[in-house]
C-alpha cells in the first residue's frame, strides 16, 4: 500500500500524530485526550482512548498498528491493519463511525463509514471507503466541520 497509510518508522508516525494533534489543541477544538500506546504481543501496538472536543464532541479511538519490519528495534516500521473511530457527543447519540473491524455486505473489503441518526442515535448509511479511509487527523477535521455546521443546535 502506498501513500498516507504506508508502512513508516514508529517515530515518525507518533511524530506526525503529536503534530496533528498540537494543531487541533492549538486552534481549541480538541480540549483533552488520553490516548495510549499499549504493546499488545505479537508485533502489535494499540492506540486507544478518547479525544474530548469542543461542543461535547467525542471521538473514542481503538486502533492496532503491526510491526512491518523490526530490523531498527529502536525504531521499527509499523502499519494500521485495524481501525475504529466513533463519533459521538457527550451524553448523546453517535454521530459517525469509522472502522475496518466487521466486514459489511456488498463491500469490497472492511473499511466502511457508518452515519447515524443524531437525534435517535439509528444507523443511517454505510459507506465504503476502501483504501482511501481517513486517518485520525482527517476523523478530527470532519468533526470540526460538522461542530461548525450543526453548533447551534447543541444548546
Amino acid at each position: 500500500m502506498s501513500g498516507k497509510h504506508s508502512p513508516t518508522s514508529l517515530r515518525n508516525y507518533l511524530s506526525i500524530h503529536e503534530t496533528v494533534m498540537q494543531r487541533f489543541r492549538r486552534g481549541g477544538f480538541v480540549e483533552f485526550d488520553d490516548l495510549a500506546m499499549v504493546p499488545i504481543g505479537g508485533g502489535s501496538i494499540k492506540m486507544e482512548g478518547q479525544i474530548r472536543c469542543e461542543g461535547g464532541l467525542v471521538c473514542t479511538v481503538e486502533k492496532v498498528l503491526d510491526v512491518v519490519d523490526a530490523t531498527d528495534a529502536e525504531n521499527p516500521f509499523v502499519q494500521t491493519v485495524r481501525y475504529a473511530y466513533n463519533i459521538h457527543v457527550a451524553g448523546s447519540h453517535n454521530l459517525f463511525r469509522y472502522d475496518n473491524v466487521h466486514g459489511y455486505p456488498g463491500h469490497a473489503d472492511a473499511s466502511h463509514r457508518h452515519a447515524f441518526d443524531q437525534r435517535t442515535g439509528e444507523v443511517g448509511e454505510v459507506t465504503w471507503t476502501g483504501d482511501d479511509w481517513p486517518t485520525l487527523g482527517e476523523v478530527l477535521e470532519e468533526m470540526r466541520q460538522w461542530f461548525w455546521t450543526h453548533r447551534s443546535e447543541m444548546a
